[in-house]
């Protein structure tokens, strides 16, 4: 085909434009071509040929069974979604699912990042084979729905210390609503059971110390104070072994008061924020000091 203008037979097709242009003198040849290639790119040594990438939702590798083809989710299409379900997603993936699903909505309801969520859905699944998981591949049985709700907590709790972002178990209680001595308890269980996930360190003292010191809105200086005191007064006699958030809610304590009147801070103030009873920052406080 030639430029009908100058006669030119370099003629170019300019796909990001839609239009075949002449290079010599700039003339539109035609407009608006669509483009009846392939919409996606294939990086691989292999021929050509249907992308099955493209077919069904992502994979999951935490689930056993392959992904399906997914039916559109309208109401006449109910019925064909239920018996598709059923037949192609084995109880156990089932199981798994309504669990990641309740992970994920505890994450979106409190802003949880996505590393996090991606690690509590790997233990649970690591802890979930230890419970059920015989040799020959079945399940001995499935987690009731009070267990369900404990393993999610502790799971929560074991993923974000392995991701450097600790919370205390009333924090996750307050996510669960699952009582602090069954998360304790269950953390104790999966640490034991799973292997790696101790890798961490149980209790990172100086984020604990950042947040609190946030929320009771202290300066750098008595940040700096608070942790001077805490790395000192851990492993005096008759603190070591207490539980690390009430020795810094004392700590938090004693440094208020060594403060500028301005950042004066209560035994009660403290312990809202920290999680602490009053009387216990009280009797840690006269430990210490």
């Amino acid at each position: 085909e030639s430029c009908p203008e100058c006669g030119s037979d370099d003629i170019v097709e300019d796909w990001k434009q839609g239009n075949l242009v002449c290079r010599d003198c700039g003339f539109v040849l035609q407009g608006h071509l669509v483009d009846i290639g392939s919409e996606w790119r294939t990086f691989t040594n292999e021929e050509p040929g249907a992308d099955p990438n493209r077919v069904g939702g992502p994979a999951n590798p935490l689930l056993e069974s392959g992904p399906t083809t997914k039916i559109r989710d309208e109401r006449a299409a109910a019925g064909l979604n239920r018996a598709q379900n059923r037949n192609a997603i084995s109880a156990s993936d089932r199981y798994l699912l309504d669990a990641f699903a309740r992970i994920n909505r505890i994450a979106e309801h409190y802003s949880i990042s996505q590393r996090v969520r991606d690690r509590t859905d790997e233990i649970f699944k690591r802890y979930y084979d230890h419970l059920t998981l015989k040799p020959d591949g079945s399940r001995s049985r499935q987690l009731k729905e009070d267990e369900t709700e404990e393993v999610i907590a502790a799971c929560l709790s074991i993923a974000f210390r392995n991701e450097g972002q600790p919370r205390t178990l009333k924090e996750i209680c307050a996510l669960t609503r699952v009582t602090e001595q069954k998360i304790g308890a269950r953390v104790k269980l999966i640490d034991t059971s799973v292997e790696g996930v101790k890798q961490a360190n149980l209790h990172n003292s100086a984020d604990f110390v950042a947040r609190f010191s946030s929320r009771l809105g202290l300066p750098r200086e008595l940040l700096n104070a608070t942790m001077y005191v805490y790395d000192h007064a851990r492993e005096k006699h008759g603190v070591y072994g207490r539980q690390p958030k009430s020795i810094i809610a004392a700590c938090l304590f004693i440094v208020c008061q060594l403060g500028a009147s301005e950042f004066r801070r209560t035994a009660k103030e403290i312990g809202k924020v920290t999680g602490v009873a009053e009387a216990t920052v009280r009797v840690t406080y006269r430990t210490i000091h």
